[in-house]
């Protein structure tokens, strides 16, 4: 006898848009916003210019969606996008949008303030200056090494850093315990947004060390005596540079120390000649020969313990480096680590600073678009209840690493909810800090068949199995990126 779920009812009912019928199967979802306008637009007045905002939301019954200009009503955009053009110099202000449903569940965007700007007609040529098109973060955080001793702070650094960068509008790209294969290919990957006007960081948090003169990144399956298994600073900062990007920010907080190797002799290696651009700083968290230190009791290391005071700030990144060193030079073990700054761009560029919207931020974003998608959250009726199942990145940042999180609804002190991966190939699966209803799943990037799980509801007192699903959530995140290849 072949029967279906309610829940595949549904599905089904919502695939062929029965929303009468829908209405009366499907539980209420609130309305949650899960994609704000951006904070800060610039644009040029012009005939040919577009003002793009969006919000997107998830609600049953479906969202309706209002805009508002200045606090006014704007009666005809009623959609997830707002579009207005041309654009005149009576478009600035502030923006945002209401977004409710029939149920009366309702939520506000957060505001986004457009700023109208006018191209000097005496050069048409020259670009707005303070302006980018986009701003990409790549973090990278190595703390489980299996050569090495296990560092305890990088995640924090690249946490702090990561939620920093967010708040100013950068699309964040984090990623915890990486080989050097994946190191070499999130960078390509990261430097496929860094199109012309862009603003990039790059960050690394983890063991190093220099040889031959040489700094060197240290993945998490080798130790620092193997040159030759670890990946070259300069191939990175060299790649990130090469990109027609506006703004480079390359930071390495890792020692410089010589690890293993007994001998630091210069090796010469041609370099390819190549047009100099004055696009970047590049950071070393200590200097040549020195280690990176991590005090113990401290949330973070010694250089981001100091620069995450003034990283966000409406300041230039000169100032804010200075600010940092400054910082540093006071502290009671800044004799161990003394921070090496090289500037190649005489601009005073903000991390701060508006982004312009045009082609580059909405191709990103088309980029962006699947990787950062979590999994839609799980509901699961039962007769005296409903279980739920939650996603979110690890810590809120992290795009390699997914926390999966189940609950009953109400909640009872008998029942015992476990969570478990039935299907992982290639990613790794723990138990969150030891609570059986919460998995992480871990090196995404390796991902090779679509997640599964199983959530099981027991009374632990009668051994009764009150629920007992399976479910899917396919590949999230940046295992999008395997499934698509």
């Amino acid at each position: 006898n072949s029967f279906v779920s309610l829940q595949e009812f549904v599905s089904w009912l919502e695939l062929t848009d029965a929303v009468d019928a829908l209405l009366l199967l499907k539980p209420d979802e609130p309305v949650q916003i899960v994609t704000h306008p951006q904070s800060r637009v610039v644009i040029e007045a012009g005939n040919v210019s577009v003002l793009r905002l969006t919000c997107e939301a998830t609600a049953f019954p479906h969202p309706n969606y209002a805009w508002y200009f200045n606090d006014r009503h704007l009666l005809h955009q009623r959609c997830p996008a707002l579009e207005i053009t041309p654009v005149t110099k009576d478009h600035a202000g502030t923006y945002y949008c209401l977004v409710s449903n029939t149920k009366g569940s309702r939520a506000v965007s957060a505001t986004s303030t457009v700023l109208v700007v006018k191209r000097d007609q005496n050069n048409p040529e020259e670009p707005l200056t303070l302006c980018c098109t986009d701003k990409v973060a790549l973090l990278i955080s190595n703390s489980d090494y299996s050569n090495d001793v296990r560092l305890k702070l990088t995640v924090n650094d690249v946490e702090i850093l990561a939620k920093s960068l967010a708040q100013l509008g950068f699309r964040i790209l984090a990623f915890k315990n990486l080989t050097k294969c994946e190191i070499l290919g999130v960078t390509n990957f990261f430097c496929q947004f860094l199109k012309d006007g862009t603003y990039s960081v790059f960050y690394y948090a983890g063991h190093g060390f220099k040889h031959r003169r040489v700094d060197y990144m240290q993945p998490i399956d080798c130790d620092s005596t193997r040159s030759e298994k670890c990946v070259r600073f300069v191939d990175i900062a060299d790649r990130i540079k090469r990109t027609p990007s506006n703004f480079n920010l390359i930071i390495l907080d890792a020692c410089r120390n010589t690890g293993g190797h007994h001998t630091d002799l210069p090796v010469v290696e041609p370099r390819e000649v190549r047009k100099a651009r004055r696009s970047s700083i590049i950071v070393y968290a200590t200097s040549p020969y020195n280690s990176a230190v991590e005090v113990t009791g401290h949330q973070n290391g010694l250089f981001m313990e100091h620069l995450k005071r003034h990283i966000d700030g409406p300041i230039c990144v000169h100032d804010a480096l200075r600010r940092t060193l400054k910082d540093l030079e006071e502290h009671k073990f800044s004799h161990y680590q003394i921070p090496v700054v090289k500037y190649d761009t005489p601009h005073d560029h903000s991390l701060s600073d508006p982004i312009l919207d045009g082609d580059v931020y909405r191709i990103n974003s088309e980029l962006w678009q699947p990787i950062s998608r979590l999994p839609p959250d799980e509901a699961f009726r039962l007769p005296n209840a409903i279980v739920h199942v939650c996603y979110s990145c690890e810590r809120d940042v992290f795009c390699n690493s997914l926390v999966v999180e189940a609950f009953r609804e109400p909640s009872h002190p008998d029942v015992l909810v476990s969570l478990e991966a039935l299907s992982f190939d290639g990613a790794s699966v723990s138990k969150a800090e030891s609570d059986s209803s919460a998995l992480v799943v871990s090196s995404l990037q390796r991902l090779t068949a679509a997640l599964q799980f199983s959530v099981v509801l027991r009374n632990v007192k009668t051994g009764r199995i009150e629920c007992n699903r399976r479910f899917t959530c396919g590949y999230p995140l940046v295992s999008a990126l395997q499934c698509s290849t």
